[in-house]
């Protein structure tokens, strides 16, 4: 069961929520709602042959302790979607967004681009904090949308501020993006991630185990295959220099969503990685409604790249750099020796620089 939206297949990547949630292991969903999640994970979860449904049900049947089932529930939950899915109550949903709301994980990602500079930045270059997006699941559907395109528009606006014809290049720092929903941090990175005016508009894709399903940049919008899925205020934009090169920062936090935007950027022209691998759910999720009002967020798709390279895994950077300082460090200097900076294509970030970009289990 996948929710649409004018037409439009919504996978959205909510593991920052998961990550928030208490350890409760008392709420349990209702029999029927039980039987309802059963039946999506067993024919719809990415990793479904990984769990016997048949002895889980009996098991399940077997007892009456609430602990007991929860955890029979999310051990299955977590084998079947490879760590990524979950299930919440309705009260859950709520405390979970409550504590995202009121925690650092949640500051607006154009908050955190605009705030003190951790480690100085060169003047030629431009740099776009993507933080963690989730926009309060309390909302009507039309105002979650807007919050979104309010969420991108103000990663834009950034952009744009920066982008005044002396900016040679650009850093995408993702090292603290546990996820979210992608599409509002995609479209706010949008104008950087073609490579050039004319280059290719997929940016990235899903992959069901059948067939892949395309992100795109087109036309100044976000699109999910060939509907547009979110649009800034103004499409006719476009950035100076459409072929500055990108580095993009990443570390051991950034997840899900914030790993799409990792392999937005991966086979795009002039660009390259610095950091450490990224936490490994490069998978996506939808969250789907039970019938007692519970959420199930079932995982349902690897992430793939441009070039449809992906194994839902974690992605080592090109240039590894444990420290973020060091990470900083490395990217300028890369950046700085692009021809577009004046520099010399040397093809070599220091120490620890990668020839391509790379997979891990």
């Amino acid at each position: 069961m996948r929710r649409k939206q004018n037409g439009v297949m919504v996978w959205t990547t909510l593991a920052a929520m998961l990550l928030a949630l208490p350890a409760a292991a008392t709420p349990v969903p209702s029999l029927p709602a039980r039987e309802q999640m059963l039946g999506l994970l067993e024919h719809k979860a990415l990793y479904r042959d990984r769990v016997d449904w048949a002895v889980l049900r009996r098991d399940l049947a077997a007892t009456d302790d609430p602990d007991r089932q929860r955890r029979l529930l999310s051990d299955a939950i977590n084998r079947a979607t490879a760590g990524h899915g979950g299930w919440m109550s309705a009260e859950e949903v709520r405390e979970g967004y409550r504590k995202r709301a009121a925690g650092p994980g949640m500051a607006p990602a154009a908050a955190a681009t605009e705030g003190p500079q951790a480690h100085p930045i060169d003047a030629r270059l431009g740099l776009i904090r993507v933080a963690p997006y989730l926009p309060d699941p309390g909302l009507p559907r039309e105002q979650q949308r807007a919050a979104e395109r309010q969420e991108a528009q103000r990663l834009q606006d950034l952009l744009w501020r920066q982008d005044d014809g002396s900016r040679c290049g650009w850093i995408v720092d993702l090292g603290d993006n546990t996820g979210g929903n992608m599409w509002p941090m995609l479209l706010g990175v949008g104008p950087l991630l073609r490579g050039r005016a004319d280059g290719p508009d997929v940016v990235g894709h899903f992959f069901d185990g059948a067939a892949l399903q395309p992100w795109r940049y087109r036309e100044g919008a976000v699109w999910v295959g060939d509907a547009p899925r979110l649009a800034p205020d103004d499409t006719a934009r476009r950035p100076r220099r459409p072929d500055a090169p990108v580095a993009v920062l990443q570390s051991g936090r950034t997840a899900s969503s914030g790993e799409a935007i990792v392999l937005a950027f991966r086979g795009r022209p002039h660009s390259r990685s610095f950091g450490t691998p990224t936490m490994g759910y490069s998978t996506g999720n939808v969250p789907v409604t039970l019938v007692d009002g519970s959420t199930l967020l079932l995982t349902g798709t690897v992430m793939k790249d441009r070039n449809g390279i992906g194994g839902g895994s974690r992605i080592v950077p090109d240039v590894t750099a444990a420290q973020r300082a060091d990470a900083m460090r490395l990217a300028q200097a890369w950046l700085l020796a692009q021809p577009a900076c004046g520099g010399n294509p040397t093809g070599n970030a220091g120490p620890g620089a990668r020839p391509s970009w790379k997979t891990v289990p």
